[in-house]
């Protein structure tokens, strides 16, 4: 500066400042007293006396002045638009004071640390590691937390699967049960023309068990088979047997009537066999001990094969016997309630309404037949006779089994009008009756008797109707093409007739309207069937229960068109058993084909 021509006498480079300036009036009402401040940015420890401000450009300022303790923080505050600046001198950094818990006294005392970055350790570290802490801090609660959720969610879900299980297993009706003989359907078969498995030309036991689909395809409820038990010449004279615990070996053995039972139990079928007392009992019984042991012994001998019901041929022979109620009654005890006993209707004959009503008591099935062939009003008050004086319907006790056709009709339905179609016809009527109807092998496809012609054979009259049964397989016969059967076969049959018979079983089944004979009320028992008849050979069979479709089936025994107006008797409803089925129909003018039955669901 020398060179410049300017003086660098320090006296000319000093700024007299005013004392005003130095000192600001406001440090003096600075508070002092620690206890009362609340701003932790003012430093309060060892101010003894007023904080002294100095000029940042006064010869006592230095740059260090400026600086704050530790360098961790600095302060500086100036005034805008002025050039006046003020520093202040502590001996405490603003960030201590900050987390000094003294200047906090006004609030609640926190575990807050003084550096942040210790108390982020603490919260991490120090407090995880701490000996006083419980054992569950140390756990792993992120895992422990999904771990709880999946066990939740899995519970839940199977919850929720188990419910809809359940509600997929409801019963999607509430009918209401009865004894498994009771209303379902029995089929009739004779062992000897069903099927011939060992190619002799003699159906036989095993047989029925390769046929066992086509039993489980109808839909029945019971296979009941004919007498099976050894004779002299069997199949000719199987009505004349020497004995009934023994098989006749033509048809098989014991274990095979163990093999069938078993297979039908799994197809939801029971077994009945015929017992035929008649020649049995007339040999050698010289008293009633002996009587009753050769019946027990042949019944408890069959059950243990698996046997699960009895018809009892012939006693109508000891109908008159005064004890005849005393035996059944015995028989039933040894044999149980769920064993079902069955007898002919003829068993009731010259017999009060008390002792009917006490033979009843142990036996659960009658053998009611049914002339088809009689006609509408004879056939109307055949009916009505069973069901309003014989067997009138109730709960318990016995029940009505209908037959038209079976073993000792020695004719086939088919042939009654000459037309395969009456066949069909008659059987639907038949399932409509309330009651067990049993269905003749055969019958389900409108099969004829066997033909002979120029009268031959004529010593086997009595047993054409036994024909060997047809198959829709042309490679799968009664028997093989190498061998003669022992009874002449038929070629009159038709197949699809057993596709309506199945549907009309399966539609019996589900309708407490057809399976049921009694409407149950409260100490009273009602009828739940009406028959009606005209005089133009129409038939016609109502069907009812509570709350449940009624059913009526119109019967045509005639061989001409019917045209009819039943509007007095009912109005609409959809009619069943057709390629149509559902389809609605009406009464005003309803026509009806030649040997035909129609069933209609009638409208609520």
């Amino acid at each position: 500066m020398e060179n410049m021509g300017l003086s660098t006498n320090p006296s000319f480079l000093d700024v007299e400042l005013s004392q005003t300036l130095i000192t600001s009036p406001s440090i003096s009402t600075l508070m002092h007293d620690e206890e009362a401040s609340i701003c932790p940015l003012l430093s309060n420890n060892n101010i003894s006396g007023p904080l002294e401000m100095s000029h940042p450009l006064s010869a006592n300022c230095t740059s260090k002045d400026v600086s704050l303790s530790n360098a961790n923080f600095k302060a500086e505050t100036s005034s805008s638009g002025s050039s006046t600046g003020l520093a202040m001198d502590a001996s405490e950094s603003p960030s201590t004071n900050l987390f000094n818990k003294t200047n906090y006294q006004n609030l609640q005392n926190t575990n807050v640390s003084s550096d942040q970055e210790s108390s982020r350790q603490y919260i991490r570290g120090n407090m995880h590691h701490s000996e006083e802490a419980p054992l569950f801090v140390s756990w792993n609660w992120p895992l422990i937390r999904k771990f709880t959720l999946f066990i939740f969610l899995s519970a839940l879900l199977a919850m929720c699967s188990v419910v809809v299980a359940k509600i997929a297993q409801l019963p999607k009706t509430c009918n209401p049960k009865t004894a498994w003989y009771r209303g379902s359907v029995f089929y009739e078969i004779f062992p000897a023309s069903f099927q011939d498995s060992d190619n002799d030309g003699i159906g036989d036991i095993g047989g029925i068990l390769n046929r066992m689909d086509y039993l489980a395809s109808l839909g029945v409820s019971a296979v009941r088979l004919n007498s099976i038990f050894d004779s002299a010449h069997y199949p000719d004279d199987y009505d004349n047997p020497t004995s009934i615990t023994r098989i006749s070996s033509v048809i098989g053995k014991v274990t095979d009537i163990k093999n069938l039972a078993n297979a039908l139990h799994q197809n939801n079928m029971k077994l009945i066999l015929d017992l035929p007392l008649r020649q049995v009992i007339t040999k050698g019984i010289s008293n009633e001990g002996n009587f009753n042991d050769l019946i027990n012994g042949a019944l408890i001998q069959w059950i243990s094969h698996g046997v699960d019901g009895f018809y009892l041929k012939g006693l109508d022979k000891f109908a008159s016997n005064f004890m005849l109620g005393n035996h059944l009654a015995l028989w039933k005890r040894n044999i149980g309630s769920n064993v079902v006993l069955m007898v002919e209707e003829s068993t009731f004959m010259n017999k009060s309404y008390a002792e009917i009503a006490d033979i009843s008591n142990y036996i659960d099935l009658v053998d009611i037949r049914l002339n088809v062939g009689s006609g509408a009003k004879a056939i109307d008050q055949r009916i009505k006779y069973i069901l309003t004086q014989l067997l009138p319907p109730k709960e318990d006790g016995a029940w009505a089994h209908w037959s038209i056709g079976g073993v000792d009709s020695f004719n086939r339905i088919s042939q009654v009008a000459d037309s395969p179609k009456f066949a069909l016809a008659t059987t639907i009527m038949q399932l409509m009756l309330p009651g067990t109807p049993s269905i003749f092998y055969g019958d389900e496809i409108a099969i004829e008797s066997a033909l002979y012609p120029n009268n031959e054979r004529n010593d086997m009259k009595h047993l054409h109707h036994l024909v060997p049964m047809a198959w829709p397989n042309a490679t799968h016969q009664f028997t093989s093409y190498h061998t003669l059967p022992w009874i002449s076969e038929t070629s009159s049959y038709n197949f699809e007739y057993s596709k309506l018979i199945a549907k009309m079983i399966s539609l019996r089944d589900h309708s407490p309207s057809l399976y049921k004979n009694v409407i149950c009320k409260q100490n009273t028992k009602l009828p739940n069937t009406q028959i009606h008849h005209s005089n133009d050979d129409i038939i016609m069979i109502e069907r009812s229960y509570p709350r449940r479709n009624s059913f009526v089936s119109i019967t045509n025994l005639k061989g001409k068109n019917v045209t009819l107006d039943l509007t007095s008797l009912f109005y609409s409803g959809n009619q069943m058993l057709t390629e149509n089925e559902g389809e609605k129909i009406y009464f005003n003018s309803l026509e009806i084909l030649p040997l035909e039955t129609i069933v209609v669901k009638l409208d609520k």
